[in-house]
């Protein structure tokens, strides 16, 4: 099989902040994959708070070649990569296992999404993310995507809450709040109560990943839905926040793939647990891969290509409000005009 990757600078069209890391680039890792007969495309989108960046998924790329070559179609490298397992380079195996998704959905004329029995018809509720950012910026921000039903609203300590009311109102929309791990149990308690009194639909993350119990007393207490994003990135987590929380939200990026985010969401509904598929800064290809896997979801936050300058890549996109598939066997996605 051959097996070749690029890196692109993905660049948003303003610096897009949140608690945590504020982006004025990013890079991805392309991924391409072909037995000569048929070819399968994908994307690595790195987060260093999961221990990647470019040079890792390189490397890793780099390790993995002949055994990628060995592979005489997609099945054999889907099962490599099922064989290595763990929770390293997540990203990276991502980004192979949507290319070895991709390669067999062409050789077999279907969409990504009957892979898996999904209806391409039953996708959620799409959301569009606001990033911190000056308040009146943000409710600029917020009114560019007034038209989405559900807008995510990015806080941290320093932002008064009361940007969320003014969001709410300004647009019409229905919305939720993301902190990225920002607060203490304790101011996380106060802000949320206000958060409740505005209308939240549920709150992202308040604290740190690692106070699961922080997010159980918050679940407890609140009559806000606590979702678990960084305390939860992988289907061996689910058991450990099960308890603790309203819902957990799933991206490729973190968990590793199309395979484990599909075991994800159908063990946290087992659960009672509600489920929103994300993304981290990612184009349309790797957007695409998991908006096909979204009819298992709640919702899904994958706007991150609406946030780029320029996307090279077309597949997903939005419909009154709602995500809709490509058509096309595999992923269905293509490269923009003008781009590699």
């Amino acid at each position: 099989m051959d097996f070749s990757y690029e890196v692109i600078e993905l660049v948003p069209r303003r610096i897009f902040r949140t608690a945590r890391t504020a982006s004025a680039t990013s890079e991805s890792v392309i991924v391409r994959v072909s037995d000569g007969e048929y070819a399968g495309i994908g994307e690595a989108a790195p987060s260093r708070f999961y221990g990647e960046d470019t040079e890792t998924v390189l490397a890793l790329f780099q390790r993995l070649r002949p055994v990628v070559e060995r592979c005489r179609h997609e099945s054999e490298l889907m099962a490599e990569l099922t064989s290595r397992g763990g929770r390293n380079d997540p990203a990276a195996r991502a980004a192979l296992e949507i290319a070895a998704h991709d390669m067999m959905g062409r050789r077999y004329g279907l969409p990504l999404c009957r892979y898996f029995d999904l209806d391409p018809l039953k996708t959620p509720r799409a959301i569009m993310s606001v990033g911190l950012d000056d308040p009146d910026v943000m409710v600029e921000k917020a009114l560019e995507v007034r038209w989405a039903p559900l807008i995510k609203v990015k806080l941290d300590r320093d932002t008064d809450p009361g940007v969320v009311a003014r969001i709410k109102e300004a647009t019409g929309a229905s919305v939720t709040v993301d902190a990225n791990c920002a607060w203490e149990v304790g101011e996380a308690r106060t802000k949320i109560g206000e958060l409740e009194r505005i209308g939240v639909e549920l709150v992202e993350q308040p604290v740190a990943a690692d106070d699961v119990e922080g997010l159980r007393t918050l679940t407890v207490e609140s009559g806000v839905p606590i979702y678990a994003d960084e305390s939860c990135p992988t289907l061996e987590d689910i058991p450990r926040v099960a308890g603790s929380v309203s819902g957990i939200v799933i991206k490729l990026m973190k968990c590793g793939g199309v395979i484990e985010a599909v075991r994800m969401a159908r063990e946290a509904r087992a659960r009672g647990l509600g489920t929103m598929i994300g993304c981290m800064l990612e184009s349309s290809l790797a957007l695409t891969a998991a908006a096909h896997i979204s009819p298992l979801m709640d919702s899904a936050d994958l706007d991150s290509g609406h946030l780029l300058k320029e996307d090279p890549y077309v597949g997903m996109r939005f419909e009154e409000g709602r995500i809709v598939l490509p058509d096309g066997a595999g992923l269905g996605v293509r490269p923009a005009a003008g781009a590699a």
